[in-house]
């Protein structure tokens, strides 16, 4: 299973093609999957009398928590690229977390995520 972040959500949002073949593409071969963070993130955006429906098309998405175990592995990478003086977005750096709490590999478009030097994460 993989999951999306943000950047892919809202892209099939604005019905970009791309990023819709690549859920899609990605539906045939098993189960997909958000982070809360991710959820906050699109319902935080859409406007009021969307919302019912955005909320029901999140649905079909696995949706990661951010538990204790996530939290250990936000405070790793946090530290790691403190360390380094790569400091990202707070928001990317728990869905780069959660992610890796639950041994998934995260698909973004955000080039931010290339500080974590991950193989895990697949910036497109």
């Amino acid at each position: 299973m993989v999951v999306f972040d943000s950047s892919i959500v809202v892209d099939v949002m604005k019905k970009n093609k791309a990023a819709r073949a690549l859920i899609e593409s990605h539906t045939e071969n098993g189960r997909i999957a958000i982070t809360i963070v991710t959820k906050y993130e699109i319902l935080r955006g859409t406007d009021k009398e969307d919302l019912n429906l955005v909320s029901k098309w999140l649905n079909q998405f696995i949706v990661y928590d951010f538990d204790d175990h996530a939290i250990a592995e936000v405070v790793k990478a946090y530290k790691k690229l403190k360390e380094h003086g790569n400091l990202i977005n707070e928001f990317d750096m728990i869905i780069a977390g959660i992610a890796t709490a639950n041994g998934e590999t995260l698909i973004t478009k955000d080039r931010d995520f290339l500080k974590f030097n991950d193989p895990k994460i697949k910036v497109i």
